[in-house]
This record gives C-alpha cells, structure tokens and sequence, in this order.
C-alpha cells in the first residue's frame, strides 16, 4: 500500500508543478546532491545506515520478522534521518544564497537564483514526506510488539 500511495504522491506532484509552471524549472540536481552529501555520510557516520535501509525493507513486508530492538534502532535512523535531511535543506539554501550575495553582478537574475536556493528546502520537505509514512509503520509495529508483550504479560 505504500507503494501505491507513493506513486499517486509522485503523481499529484507533477501534476501540481506542471499546473503551476513548468516541471523543468522544479529540477535541480545539485540542490539534490547537497541533500543526499549531507545527509548520507552523517547518517553513516551514526551507525544507523542499516538500520536505516531496513525501513524500506519493512515497507515491502506485510509479516513483521524483526525484533523489537531492530525495530526500535530503525525508528531511530529514521527520526535521524528526517532530522538530517531537514537541516541539509536548510543548509543548502544557505550555501545558495551566500554564494547569490557574494556574485550580485547580474542583478537581472537574482530573482531566478533565489529560487533555485529555495529548491533545497523543497526536497528535503519530500524527503521527509517520503519518510515519514515509513516512520508510522515503524513505529506502528512497535506499538503492536509492545501490546502483545503486555497482553502475554497479563495472561500468565
């Protein structure tokens, strides 16, 4: 079911930037490379990259076969990641328009530039919509783990 409501999110965000402009102008592949060299490595650098790629491993399983501990350090790597990607967005805008105010030459193109500093945010906004029907799953398995746990628990 994610992947269905993955694609129709896909779907409903072209169509909106295709009603509001042009789609190419949405495209801006450094802006996505800042996100992804940002986000990436620190999430390598905390140890919790597996676990992070076991959140899209849960998504396409229907039957939980992982521990609650699994569980829980990738609920983690997510809230991390969301965090991260969050803050590189930012970061990049930053860096975009540092580099707009130190290069005002061209007056006529500032508007422009600006823009395509904002994009950064954008993405890492659909990032984290991306992530975060992933994170309910997640943390929804938890809280079903935990209730069995406690409904054993009561039983003995």
């Amino acid at each position: 079911m994610y992947f269905v409501g993955f694609v129709v999110f896909i779907a409903f965000l072209v169509f909106t930037t295709l009603v509001s402009g042009s789609l190419a102008f949405f495209i801006d592949l450094p802006s996505i490379l800042i996100i992804l060299a940002f986000s990436l490595p620190m999430l390598m650098a905390s140890g919790l990259f597996s676990d992070f790629i076991r959140a899209f491993k849960i998504m396409g399983k229907k039957i939980n076969v992982w521990s609650i501990i699994e569980l829980n350090r990738t609920e983690i790597s997510l809230r991390l990641a969301i965090k991260l990607l969050l803050f590189s967005g930012l970061l990049g805008s930053i860096i975009g328009i540092l580099s707009i105010l130190s290069n005002t030459s061209n007056m006529a193109h500032i508007g422009q530039n600006i823009a395509v500093s904002i994009l950064s945010i954008l993405y890492s906004i659909l990032f984290v919509f991306i992530l975060l029907p992933v994170q309910a799953k997640v943390k929804s398995m938890i809280l079903t783990m935990d209730k069995e746990y406690i409904d054993e628990e009561a039983a003995k």
